[in-house]
């Protein structure tokens, strides 16, 4: 009797083992070498933890009414408003953050909307984080995602989200006002050689007029949400 328990019991836990369903338990898919694991905390993301440690980079932030953060971020000297949205799944995961902010037009002021696509396409294909765009009001936009669906590194956030951003952001304003006056000496050129007769060069790829928002305007939160398979 003994004997037959015993086999019974063994027999149960070989089926266990080989049986698919929720007994069983897939191995990873990896052999991880030796020593690396990494010890990094991670948290869950929400826009109290991002507020603390933007705080940390004495960065001042305010929840807004859609419960993403509006923020104040730094080009150099140049001041940007705008936002770190939540990007979320359908169960209200929180899977990216989206630091996004209109440039303003004090910045883009003498360069067309041609000029400004221009400018976004060579930064575009010059850089790899931060992302340039012209909306449909012909303001210039500055993207950059941080993935944070299995949680929210907190040194990966400060160098790899906030300072690369603003980073970013202080070469795209020192780009677009060498752009600036690029063009105004174009300008120089060309008035003085339409008084002498001759025909003016050809302006340069910033173009000439602004078709930007005006220094007071409100600038106005992008609503384009990556797609969440490009971050799962």
């Amino acid at each position: 009797m003994l004997r037959s328990v015993f086999l019974t019991a063994g027999l149960t836990v070989l089926l266990a083992a080989v049986a698919p369903g929720p007994l069983s338990v897939p191995a990873l898919a990896f052999d991880a070498p030796k020593g690396s694991r990494l010890d990094s905390a991670l948290y869950k993301p929400s826009a109290e933890l991002v507020r603390s440690l933007l705080s940390d980079e004495h960065i001042k932030s305010k929840i807004d009414g859609e419960g993403d953060l509006e923020v104040t971020f730094h080009g150099n000297d140049v001041p940007l408003e705008g936002w770190v949205v939540f990007d979320k799944l359908d169960d209200g995961t929180i899977w990216n953050l989206r630091f996004t902010a209109p440039i303003p037009s004090s910045e883009i002021r003498g360069i067309d909307r041609e000029g400004l696509l221009r400018f976004a396409n060579n930064w575009n294909r010059d850089e790899i984080a931060v992302k340039l765009y012209v909306d449909d009001d012909g303001n210039l936009q500055t993207e950059h995602d941080l993935n944070v669906q299995f949680g929210v590194n907190p040194q990966e956030f400060q160098e790899n989200g906030i300072r690369i951003y603003e980073s970013a952001l202080g070469r795209v304003v020192d780009g677009l006002a060498e752009a600036r006056g690029s063009d105004s000496n174009s300008d120089d050129s060309g008035s003085s050689n339409s008084s002498s007769g001759s025909v003016p060069e050809p302006k340069p790829d910033t173009g000439s007029a602004n078709s930007g928002a005006t220094d007071n305007q409100q600038p106005q939160k992008s609503m384009i949400q990556p797609d969440e398979g490009d971050g799962i």
